[in-house]
């Protein structure tokens, strides 16, 4: 949830031309209900992981994910050789907030004050599952999250749905791009590549962010997690809904840093899904930090199963509760 600030430049006369067309990318939400009809099925029975679990994970043992602040081959690397030899479930790597660069570039500023393209991030990550394969044991079984957030600063990337879209749309190739990496090299029963938002209610509004993940799901078929917050009073029901499930790929890794995370905010929805949206959203797990007074990874994910289990409807996701994982920055792990 840390944000960066920097200043990237002006808005470019193609993204205010995009305007009115990027206007038309975000679907009415009033069809929304017969969209997500097409795809409950398969989000309930997604296979996350390169190879299925042997046995259900009430508590599962938490993955490391990062806030990356680096692009270096050698400590990309070093980190995935380190996640080799950990327990098995999604691991998050978030790049920060989105940036357009010019001359049709896009790709974010990380936590390290760096400008990343998305061409750097591809390669970034492409270490990152090469130390993976180089130090895998056995039992190394992993699903990669590459995020990036909905935070906008300083006219890093222009406020027009097309210019969202757009960088939804290069962040999915992203994504295709490492899968189609690691199809080629045979890692693909080891590691497995999606996409991953931090998005935040309260950093961007409901039409860029939907712009954004819209531009995702229109070019790939990979998994979209969104790991960020649903604080009451900035969005709808219906809008923090679509952006964590209702969209077609997208599946909720939920901030549980606080108890009440669980039970006011996200059970809260849940429960607001199964009265209008015919059915709960199919939780994959949930996040927690790397913060003295927040929850441990433990904490997060119980408080969240224990608030599915209170209510007979959002209990029916309850089995497809499979992750935990807790998000450092760089150097703390």
């Amino acid at each position: 949830m840390p944000v960066r600030h920097r200043f990237v430049g002006s808005l470019t006369i193609l993204a205010i031309c995009c305007l009115l067309a990027g206007l038309r990318l975000v679907p009415s939400l009033t069809s929304r209900a017969a969209t997500l009809s097409n795809y409950t099925p398969a989000k309930a029975n997604m296979q996350i992981l390169p190879r299925k679990l042997t046995s259900p994970m009430q508590a599962p043992a938490p993955t490391i994910s990062i806030y990356e602040s680096t692009t270096n081959a050698t400590i990309l690397q070093q980190q995935g050789c380190k996640m080799a030899h950990r327990a098995p479930g999604l691991i998050i790597l978030d790049w920060g907030q989105p940036v357009y660069m010019g001359n049709n570039v896009y790709g974010t500023y990380d936590f390290g004050g760096n400008d990343d393209t998305d061409t750097a991030i591809m390669h970034a990550v492409a270490n990152f599952v090469q130390g993976i394969w180089n130090c895998h044991t056995a039992s190394t079984n992993i699903a990669l999250g590459i995020g990036e957030s909905n935070y906008f600063s300083d006219h890093a990337l222009p406020l027009t749905p097309a210019a969202w879209h757009a960088d939804g749309q290069q962040w999915g190739t992203i994504v295709n791009d490492v899968q189609s990496f690691l199809n080629a090299n045979h890692y693909n029963n080891v590691v497995g590549a999606n996409g991953a938002g931090d998005l935040e209610v309260e950093w961007e509004s409901f039409l860029l962010t939907s712009s954004m993940v819209n531009g995702y799901n229109s070019v790939t078929r990979h998994a979209y997690f969104d790991f960020g917050d649903d604080s009451p009073g900035w969005w709808t029901n219906a809008q923090v809904w679509y952006v964590a499930y209702g969209a077609p790929d997208n599946l909720p890794l939920p901030e549980i840093y606080y108890n009440a995370d669980a039970v006011y905010d996200w059970e809260a929805l849940n429960i607001w899904a199964c009265r209008y949206e015919g059915g709960p959203m199919y939780f994959k797990g949930t996040m927690s930090e790397f913060v003295p007074g927040t929850n441990t990874p433990a904490q997060a994910f119980m408080d969240m199963y224990n608030a599915e289990a209170s209510n007979s409807c959002t209990a029916r996701d309850l089995p497809g509760m499979l992750f935990s994982t807790q998000i450092y920055h760089t150097g703390q792990f």
